[in-house]
């Protein structure tokens, strides 16, 4: 998936840059040394979900949840009764999210306001003429850079509409102003507070005056502020409901800790009152000590009271802060499986009850973080009236937690999330325990990462690196899980029939008079049919010939179904018309002597084309069904044409009102016939591969897909799949005014997707195709054409297994075309995969796809075995021994394999161990040791080579606190997929290992403590002196080698470069700065690259060029990115850079949050004018709406002297102008606002200076183009492209 997520530290960076606010010509000397720049992209956001706030940000009649993230917000509807899709996302904040809040602004009251105001018609706020279309809800957002952001989405518009309001800047950051916001029930007051001493309280304009707003697609809701001191921490704050006679009263109450003392400090005042101007009553209460530290504060619906819940008990506050009512303190609910961690109660939700219910009751949801459920119920006078213990939510929910109120008759709709493991929504009906319907996947918190190549996918044109990450887990439930990227078919039902073993082909074929569907599966010697109903709810059920009038004795080479719902079959010697109510079935035999080779059924125009064979050629017929009087008949369309080659694969298209036939040959050819009163024979065309001479250029499938350009003109692709396992493409173009050719074939550049036959299959705006075990869809680029055809990968998963992938998908088909429901089955997608027909929801756009394979430890280390093709990961278990006292907790580390493409959970496998195969031994540490890295290691001896598992491990309670473990793994003859492991030898140190490398031939190097010790094993031809050891000022984390050098990443040092001579090893450089180091990663090349990362999120590209004996010291960086997340893993990936002047390869960060970053190594030609167009975005107040005024406005449009952190290119900035298209560049160039002066000294318009510049950018980096916008855009489509 790419991720647009921006980094807010480096709109500072670049804003700092000295330099004019106008354009300028850059005027770097042409002596001065060649620069080299780095572009970071997000390609996977971080998972982790704050909040889940169900808000009608679009109207009131759509379901709409929001999903807040850490820097994108996310809409998502409820559809077909408890399903959450996707609609659309925001993510240009360019900074963290720390708190959000629903306001509602409709001008009807919710219920809880309705209930105060009571019965009386007179006080109650009318708009006799509300704006239509209008959302009821708006979202208010704080974010870490210090703004206040008010939201909702304008449908007919297709954007958000905003408002921010920068919060005071003379707060320091560190006290998070903003960390907490409340809204007033009736949403006429907003608060914020920072984490410490102070906050402020916004005041709205009444509904009716912001709806108003609404309608003109503008957002101004603050009508006065005012901001307070009050000392100490500010641990809550939520406004309370004012009692029925208080209406016009606003109550705020803030947790404020104090010198070890809580205080509970109510803030109460008129609302009819200017805010600036009141004098709000304030009244203060030392809190017991067992309240002081609460985890939640609940404000209640009932005499202005609210609940403090602790880690022990539950404490309602009556009548606000009344000092002569004594609080009632509840116990917390005991539960019968008490967790031995003693999880902490801290997330509530108020379900939406009817009328008369709520004016008596308060019922209330409390969360533990463990995901255990319970339901208050809370009597008018505030009291506890009963509690009842639901059930576990499976899942761990220490953030998101709320209520989704749609009407759901079967019970409430929860949504809960956590920022480990799983989120999902869940059916709590009354008096049974919550049942998941949707889950909402988290692999986070990473702590290891590892690139592992797919060899089948390197010498083809499609992502061949796949990335795993391993996750730990607060359940002692980890996972290793991969990461990948493109469309997610979603499993929702599975049909296991012996006779799918051997389908090759299969028909989805809506029956639009019932809403259901036909498939039609077929093998070399029969067929089979199955209905499925619209809904799901009949069982599937099979037809049988008598039934149909079709032939399953026979292979389906094409069927279509009618508007009527005939079904139409051809096979290799009749042509069959199902039975329908209205007309009984139909059949047309050939003559004897010829068969059909090639059919293809069109079912809205009932049109049939057979390729039929007889002993001297083959001849196209074309057919049309036509009933009448309840009877089918099969006219023919003449004449009969010759096929002048073999045919192979067939399709009939309607383009702009006409019909064509494409035939794909066993040549090569592809040939097109147009369709009218007639057939005749228009154009043929040949497919263009390279290396023609070796290639089978024979077609197996073909098909047309459409799309719009940017100028609204239709485009037409013709999509040809070769049995070499490539796919051809051709331009279609159609001219109508020329009779003699009214369409032209026009080849574009190939693709190759791997070496078996491509089947494609397609109608309308998309087709989707297979080639070996790959799945892809492929749609015409809006902007592009047909040459610039968007492919991305097809990902089917299953909700109920989440490491399930097919190994390969045989046969395809998406259910027909003719189906309007919205909700029904048009875009469902059939296939057959690992025998079993899969009936799965084909989702709209691309996006990250996990699949996660479970683990019954929490996960710490992950690498990957090429010798074993196993992937390797180290994981925990937690024991605990309740007789002792006190409780004893034993945590032991374990490896485990992992098959890659494993279909389940490793859990699974462990638990489903026959007697017969008992489960292989693995190796397991001592209680409280720590593996902290693991190597793939296989040292080679002449002919000989040998292969080793190295583990490094930690103790803290030993003498000897590290271990280096060498273990021997194989896989077993008789059973390939069984992995034996056994101990080998065992080297003890007596400071802790932390990281180890191979160097040379048998040498490892060994991070234990402060030292680097090599070591080597017996057969090693080479002895090291125990001098070789080299003292460090911290511990190495991480270690590659290069010989004869050693690079080092130190946790306090950043980088140092160690030479081994003469059997020791010296100090060959060192980074100039101290940094927090984490990964590294050699580059090497003319320069001596390497990139580092430490923590803060500080990226550096260094070189080693300069240094000598004298001045070890490296250079300063030549490129510094700083980054929303520290990256605490880098590797390099497969494939070359995108970048046409990189010879280097991609690199992936990866985060303990989750994201995974892409680097590129950009030559300066390619940092100016992709710095240029960077700048041109931040000034930019669409692309960039959260830059700061000043900033944008001190963003100059050329740099003269660049330092490290302006060498940095932030490609999420970037990929907001890709998706905007080649015209919004344009306009961007057109409209740029520099200085009079500027203009005036060169006699040319802004424009012009602006284009003028751009157009010698793009032809430095580009060199000699046609038309530079489209050619950058292009370009910069192409480098921000993600794949794997």
């Amino acid at each position: 998936m790419a991720s647009l997520i921006s980094n807010p530290d480096l709109v500072v960076n670049t804003s700092a840059g000295e330099g004019p606010m106008d354009i300028e010509r850059e005027t770097m000397s042409s002596t001065s040394p060649a620069k080299m720049g780095l572009l970071s992209h997000t390609l996977v956001s971080s998972p982790i979900i704050q909040w889940i706030l169900p808000a009608h940000l679009r109207s009131k009649d759509q379901n709409d949840v929001v999903f807040v993230g850490e820097r994108y917000l996310q809409i998502k509807e409820a559809v077909s009764g408890v399903h959450l899709e996707e609609v659309t996302t925001k993510n240009d904040f360019d900074s963290y999210i720390m708190a959000a809040k629903v306001i509602n602004v409709s001008t009807e009251l919710p219920w809880e306001e309705e209930m105060k105001l009571g019965a009386s018609e007179s006080i109650r706020p009318t708009n006799p003429d509300p704006p239509q279309d209008v959302p009821p809800q708006i979202l208010v957002m704080s974010l870490a850079s210090r703004e206040l952001v008010f939201l909702y989405y304008w449908n007919a518009g297709g954007q958000f509409i905003y408002h921010h309001r920068p919060l005071p800047n003379d707060v320091s950051a560190f006290e998070r102003f903003g960390r907490n916001i409340a809204v007033d029930p009736r949403s006429r007051a907003v608060a914020v507070s920072a984490s410490c001493d102070y906050f402020g309280v916004f005041v709205l304009k009444r509904p009716p005056v912001i709806q108003s707003q609404m309608a003109q697609h503008r957002l101004d809701p603050i009508a006065e502020e005012r901001f307070f001191r009050v000392e100490g921490d500010i641990i809550a704050m939520e406004f309370l409901y004012p009692k029925a006679e208080d209406g016009d009263r606003i109550i705020l109450l803030l947790l404020v800790a104090q010198d070890q003392v809580t205080h509970a400090v109510c803030y109460e005042w008129n609302a009819n009152d200017s805010l600036r101007q009141a004098t709000p009553r304030v009244t203060r209460k030392i809190l017991p000590l067992e309240d002081r530290l609460p985890t939640m504060l609940i404000p209640v619906t009932k005499t202005s009271s609210f609940m403090l819940v602790t880690t022990t008990s539950m404490t309602v506050y009556q009548n606000k802060l009344d000092p002569q009512r004594h609080p009632s303190r509840y116990p917390l609910p005991v539960l019968e499986r008490e967790s031995q961690r003693s999880p902490l109660w801290t997330r509530w939700a108020r379900p939406l009850r009817n009328w008369l219910y709520n004016q008596k009751h308060d019922d209330i949801y409390l969360c533990r973080e463990d995901g255990e459920i319970t339901y208050l119920g809370i009597g008018s006078e505030g009291e506890l009236e009963n509690q009842t213990h639901l059930g576990q939510l499976c899942c761990d929910v220490d953030a998101a937690f709320d209520i989704l109120d749609i009407g759901y008759e079967g019970g409430d709709l929860l949504l809960a999330a956590g920022t480990t493991g799983d989120g999902g929504l869940f059916v709590q009906k009354a008096r049974d325990h919550p049942r998941c319907v949707q889950k909402f996947m988290n692999w986070t918190p990473v702590t290891d990462s590892v690139v592992v190549r797919n060899e089948s996918a390197l010498t083809s044109d499609i992502a061949s690196d796949r990335f795993f990450v391993c996750s730990a887990s607060s359940f002692s439930r980890g996972a290793v899980v991969e990461l990948r990227h493109g469309v997610e078919a979603q499993i929702g039902l599975i049909i296991g029939l012996d006779e799918l073993s051997g389908a090759r082909d299969i028909w989805a074929l809506a029956d639009s008079a019932n809403g259901g569907v036909f498939v039609l599966t077929s093998d070399p010697m029969s067929s089979l049919l199955l209905y499925l109903p619209a809904d799901f709810g009949e069982e599937l059920c099979a037809l049988d010939e008598a039934e149909s009038g079709l032939d399953f004795g026979a292979q389906t080479l094409a069927a279509g179904c009618t508007p009527s719902g005939a079904i139409i079959q051809v096979t290799d010697q009749a042509i069959h018309i199902g039975a329908t109510p209205e007309s009984p079935s139909h059949r047309l035999d050939i003559d004897p002597g010829q068969s059909i080779a090639v059919a293809a059924v069109d079912g809205p125009t009932s049109l049939i084309a057979t390729a039929v064979r007889t002993q001297q050629e083959v001849r196209l017929h074309l057919r049309r069904l036509n009933t009448s009087d309840g009877q089918s008949q099969l006219l023919g369309i003449d004449p009969p044409l010759p096929i002048p080659y073999e045919p192979v694969c067939m399709s009939i298209e309607n383009l702009d009102s006409s019909s064509f036939v494409f035939i794909g040959t066993g040549n090569g050819k592809v040939l097109v016939y147009h369709i009218a009163e007639s057939v005749s024979f228009l154009v043929e065309a040949t497919v263009n591969v390279e290396n023609e001479d070796y290639l089978s250029k024979a077609l197996d499938s073909i098909a047309v897909i459409s799309g719009a350009s940017e100028d609204r003109q239709t485009t037409h692709a013709v999509l040809c799949g070769l049995r070499s396992g490539i796919l051809a493409p051709f331009e279609l173009t159609l001219n109508k005014d020329h009779s003699t050719s009214p369409i032209t074939l026009t080849p574009t550049t190939p693709r190759r997707l791997g070496h078996t036959s491509v089947k494609v299959q397609g109608k309308g705006e998309l087709a989707l195709l297979t080639c070996g075990h790959g799945f892809w869809q492929i749609s015409c680029a809006p902007d592009q054409g047909p040459s610039g055809s968007f492919i991305q990968r097809i990902w089917v998963t299953d909700q109920n297994n989440p490491a399930y992938h097919p190994k390969a998908i045989h046969s395809f088909s998406i259910s027909g075309a003719g189906v309007q429901d919205p909700d029904g089955l048009s875009d469902t997608l059939f296939c057959v995969a690992d025998g079993q027909l899969l009936i799965c929801t084909l989702e709209q756009g691309a996006k990250t796809v996990p699949r996660r394979i479970d683990l019954p430890g929490s996960a710490s280390k992950l690498t990957y075995s090429r010798h074993l093709r196993s992937l390797i990961v180290a994981y925990s278990q937690t024991e605990y021994d309740p007789e002792s006292d006190p409780i004893k907790r034993y945590t032991r580390p374990f490896i485990e394999f992992v098959d890659p493409d494993l279909q389940h959970s490793v859990i699974d496998a462990l638990e489903n161990t026959a007697d017969s195969d008992p489960r292989p031994w693995r190796p397991q540490g001592a209680a409280g040791e720590k593996i902290s890295c693991i190597l793939d290691w296989t040292p080679k001896k002449g002919d000989e080579e040998y292969h080793f598992i190295v583990l490094g491990t930690s103790r803290r309670n030993q003498a000897e606190r590290g271990r280096v473990i060498f273990l021997q793994a194989s896989r077993d003859p008789a059973n390939p997929s069984r992995i034996e492991c056994s101990v080998k030898y065992i080297h003890k140190f007596d400071g802790s290992v932390f990281s180890i490398a191979p160097y040379g031939a048998f040498t490892l190097m060994v991070s234990t403590g402060h030292e680097i010790v090599p070591l080597e094993p017996k057969f090693s031809n080479t002895r090291w002196v125990r001098a070789a050891r080299y003292s460090l000022l911290s511990p190495a984390v991480l270690m590659t080698a290069h010989e004869p050098h050693l690079y080092i990443t130190t946790s306090r040092e950043s980088l140092m470069v160690l030479k081994a001579s003469q059997d020791k090893l010296s100090l060959h450089a060192y980074d100039r700065q101290k940094h927090d180091g984490l990964a590294h990663v050699h580059i090497g090349g003319p320069r001596n690259l390497i990139l580092t990362s430490s923590r803060g999120g500080r990226v550096s590209l260094l070189t080693e060029t300069g240094i000598s004996e004298r001045n070890k010291m490296l250079r300063t960086a030549l490129c510094e990115a700083h980054l929303p997340s520290s990256v605490m893993r880098l590797s390099a990936g497969s494939k070359t850079s995108p970048l046409g002047s990189s010879s280097s390869t991609v690199f992936y960060g990866t985060a303990m949050n989750g994201t995974v970053y892409r680097f590129l190594t950009i030559e300066e030609n390619e940092w100016r004018l992709l710095r240029f167009l960077q700048n041109l975005c931040v000034r930019d107040v669409l692309i960039c709406p959260f830059t700061p005024k000043r900033r944008r406005q001190r963003t100059p449009m050329g740099l003269v002297d660049p330092q490290p952190a302006q060498m940095h290119v932030d490609g999420d900035i970037l990929s907001r102008l890709v998706l905007r298209g080649p015209s919004y560049l344009v306009r961007m160039l057109g409209e740029e606002d520099v200085s009079a002066a500027s203009a005036s000294a060169t006699g040319n318009s802004v424009g012009q200076v602006a284009l003028e510049q751009f157009t010698e950018l793009a032809r430095d980096a580009l060199g000699d183009v046609g038309s530079p916008v489209e050619a950058v855009m292009r370009w910069l489509q192409r480098v921000l492209q993600v794949e794997f």
